[in-house]
């Protein structure tokens, strides 16, 4: 066997699209995988789809470690074959096509049942008959066709990232810097309402440190009032992020008058450049120890909740309720870390690849090690190491909701094996699948595509969608007026 470095993998969603992954398993794939063709002229090559082999070829590369350089622990953006097209024929639309049939062939291993090929062939006859010649740089206009494209695939987890989107993801992996001052809170349109009520606040941001709560719904900034001017939530949301933009281009500190419950209150708050990373972040409420944790995206994730684990055990904590809700997924090795302080025996998974070259990822309690090892691997592998690990062995529940994905919903789900209660509404479903996410062209536009299918350390496929114990809508029409109904709920049963 031949010893290579573990890549690193993500259990991430960041599609936007509500349409569900299908289900529907293909018939094994048998056959092989070839290297893909050089563009020529106007054409985009045909590339074969590779196919699982009935028992892995350990004297070639695993497709894992070529997708990610090799290191599970940190993000990765390196092209599949990075070497076999000049940066020039790359930035093209034949190029940018060739990129995407190319990555999808080679490593698509989900559960779609879409004839791939079919799909290629009709998207380049579609950006044909848009743009005309190939091989012009790709205009900005053709971002949109290929996300319709990869959205055609049928797979939540393979998706089309525009510039923008690449940039803002390669940011919130680095916990690079925002490029202009933030509040450091997301918020959504009052529905049906004025204002906007605030859904996440992130720590160490300048909303956090001004006290802005989860459900304070602003209703005027500097004294103008966000009065919706359609009624059409999306509309109104993007009418209210103009006015708050706005408010920091002027500059300085910005007053925003907030409802919370039936209380009204003046709050100045002055944006500022913040870490791109959502963090995890926790509070006390009463006897319970409330953890947020938005994203799985950045290392050193699992290490920041163990220490907040500690933290609750010291102030006394009777229960615990772990809120993942909008948290869209993030790294394998760090959904594992997570787990550990809650469930360690059960905390990891088996990743099924193409060319099955299949690596399992767990936890070592004894030393706090998230590790892997590899059908093809000589020597189990540490990914990274829990420093002083905590185990939560009190009360559990954890909140989930419709914008829960991927990495929430194999935690979530593993929690639930571990007696946890989950209070929310249905995940998105991609709980079981994982994803790599690589540049096209280049290197401005990002693809993720499903590489793998999820198995718990049973041996069963995960499920896809996680149902909660408790069916709770995340109603934000009541959070706007002080009632957070799945926390309630969840409160009501652990306290």
């Amino acid at each position: 066997m031949i010893h290579r470095p573990l890549p690193a993998f993500l259990l991430l969603s960041l599609s936007l699209l509500s349409a569900c992954t299908s289900t529907t398993t293909p018939t094994p794939p048998t056959g092989k995988t070839t290297s893909p063709p050089v563009a020529s002229g106007d054409d985009v090559p045909t590339v074969a789809r590779a196919t699982r082999p009935a028992a892995p070829n350990c004297a070639v590369q695993s497709l894992a470690s070529q997708v990610a350089g090799g290191d599970l622990a940190k993000l990765s953006y390196a092209n599949l074959w990075p070497t076999l097209r000049t940066q020039a024929s790359a930035s093209t639309l034949a190029g940018l096509l060739l990129d995407t049939r190319t990555l999808i062939n080679a490593k698509y291993y989900g559960f779609s049942a879409v004839d791939l090929q079919a799909l290629h062939e009709t998207w380049e006859a579609n950006l044909r008959k848009t743009f005309g010649n190939l091989q012009q740089a790709v205009p900005s206009a053709a971002d949109p066709l290929m996300a319709q494209y990869i959205s055609a695939v049928n797979d939540d987890h393979t998706f089309y990232l525009s510039p923008a989107s690449y940039q803002a993801f390669k940011n919130q992996g680095s916990g690079s810097p925002t490029p202009t001052p933030k509040f450091g809170f997301r918020f959504a349109a009052v529905p049906g309402e004025d204002g906007a009520v605030l859904i996440d606040i992130d720590a160490g941001t300048p909303a956090a440190a001004a006290g802005l709560q989860r459900g304070d719904t602003i209703l005027s900034v500097n004294g103008v009032a966000l009065t919706r001017s359609s009624s059409d939530d999306n509309a109104a949301a993007s009418q209210y992020s103009s006015v708050l933009a706005a408010a920091i281009t002027r500059g300085g500190s910005v007053t925003l008058g907030i409802r919370r419950g039936a209380t009204p209150l003046s709050i100045a708050v002055t944006p500022s450049i913040v870490s791109s990373s959502s963090v995890p972040s926790g509070r006390m409420l009463g006897s319970t120890y409330l953890l947020r944790l938005p994203s799985f995206a950045t290392a050193g994730t699992a290490q920041r909740v163990h220490d907040l684990v500690r933290a609750a055990q010291n102030a006394g904590a009777k229960s615990l309720i772990l809120d993942l809700r909008g948290n869209r997924g993030g790294l394998v090795s760090e959904a594992t870390g997570v787990s550990a302080a809650f469930a360690p025996k059960l905390a990891g998974q088996t990743l099924e690849f193409i060319d099955a070259q299949d690596l399992t990822f767990f936890y070592n309690a004894r030393s706090g090690q998230v590790a892997g090892r590899g059908v093809c691997l000589k020597n189990t592998e540490t990914l990274t190491t829990i420093q002083n690990p905590a185990l939560w062995t009190g009360k559990l529940a954890t909140l989930v909701n419709a914008d829960s994905a991927s990495a929430s919903e194999v935690v979530t789900e593993t929690l639930q094996k571990a007696g946890a209660s989950a209070f929310g509404e249905v995940t998105v479903g991609v709980g079981n699948t994982a994803t790599t996410i690589s540049d096209l062209g280049s290197g401005n536009r990002g693809l993720s595509v499903t590489i793998a299918r999820s198995r718990a350390l049973d041996g069963q496929y995960l499920t896809a969608k996680v149902a909660p114990n408790v069916a709770v809508s995340d109603d934000l029409k009541a959070l706007a007026h002080g009632d957070d109904l799945p926390l309630e709920a969840a409160l009501n049963k652990v306290q």
